[in-house]
């Protein structure tokens, strides 16, 4: 991965240490970066400490901002308004490159403050910007967001993962900045999880910090079966497979099945099915007067209370004989 600052990703536990300035809050992120919480209602300005480092007391310290001068010494003061973040690098007298600070601005979330990076998920009627599912039990999960239309150019600056579980992961961010993988390092699929997974991923647009958390879950909660792929069809019998990336045994990760027999015009989704039936082979005769139907499929573990796979369909076009 890219180890620019704003891609950057600390996967170790974090303690944010802050002062009070007014109203606001500055708090150190992760080194190298503070960030000004605010109520950006009302916020307008304030003064930002920045240190160069311990070993330069004794250095002829310049301060940068871009490529104006900000200032002199190994502490100085800098003035941040309302978004208008910076990053600040400091140097001696013949210009060497010593340190820096990004400072950003965060606007402190309220339940009727519009988010500005992520667009709410639109697959659920919770409060959701951040899905997070699992194929299966082997510890991997996948989180995707949506940026929106204003946001696109935003990328993820930091992920905090097991914090509070005490689980160790490892993540990686997604090459299309629209989601994210952790393994759990620690993980043995076959153990009861004692702890649910907590996540808070932040994100960066220009100077702007937002955080995403996720309601703490269990793989358990959150594992859904990739698509089932029909594997032989003869008439109206069919054939199927369990997906290569279900954990195995499967004596010990049973799938059930849910059939359902729709018209041809229909999608899986319609409610007009002709049949709908759950069962745990993988093989089926339909029995149905029509030469044409659409037959849909999908899956489920059979053992948790987990959402259903997407559906796999099979269009039947049976060909009328002449007498």
């Amino acid at each position: 991965m890219n180890m620019l600052l704003h891609h950057v990703l600390y996967l170790l536990l974090h303690v944010a240490s802050g002062s009070q300035y007014g109203t606001e809050t500055i708090e150190t992120l992760m080194p190298n970066v503070k960030v000004v919480k605010v109520d950006l209602r009302s916020f307008t300005e304030t003064q930002v400490p920045l240190l160069c480092g311990d070993s330069y007391q004794d250095t002829e310290v310049i301060w940068m901002k871009d490529s104006e001068r900000e200032g002199h010494g190994n502490q100085i003061k800098v003035k941040v308004e309302e978004m208008m973040g910076a990053n600040y690098s400091c140097h001696n007298a013949a210009g060497d490159y010593l340190n820096h600070t990004l400072v950003l601005v965060q606007d402190i979330p309220s339940p009727n403050r519009t988010r500005r990076v992520l667009e709410k998920s639109h697959d659920t009627d919770e409060n959701e910007y951040i899905r997070c599912l699992a194929k299966n039990y082997n510890g991997t999960f996948h989180c995707f967001w949506k940026k929106t239309k204003y946001r696109t150019s935003a990328v993820v600056a930091l992920v905090q993962v097991g914090q509070f579980s005490g689980r160790n992961f490892s993540c990686f961010v997604h090459s299309d900045g629209a989601g994210l993988t952790c393994e759990d390092l620690d993980s043995c699929s076959f153990a009861e999880e004692v702890s649910r997974i907590d996540l808070t991923v932040y994100f960066r647009s220009n100077y702007l910090l937002e955080d995403y958390t996720v309601t703490p879950f269990y793989i358990r909660e959150i594992v859904k079966t990739d698509k089932i792929h029909i594997t032989k069809v003869e008439g109206n019998t069919f054939q199927w497979e369990y997906p290569a990336t279900w954990s195995l045994p499967r004596s010990y990760y049973p799938l059930t099945f849910q059939v359902k027999v729709v018209h041809a015009r229909d999608s899986c989704d319609s409610e007009k099915q002709v049949l709908l039936k759950e069962t745990k082979e993988t093989k089926l005769t339909v029995v149905h007067s029509s030469k044409k139907y659409r037959f849909c499929l999908r899956a489920k573990d059979e053992l948790v209370d987990c959402p259903w796979c997407q559906w796999t369909h099979y269009e039947v076009k049976h060909k009328y004989k002449k007498h």
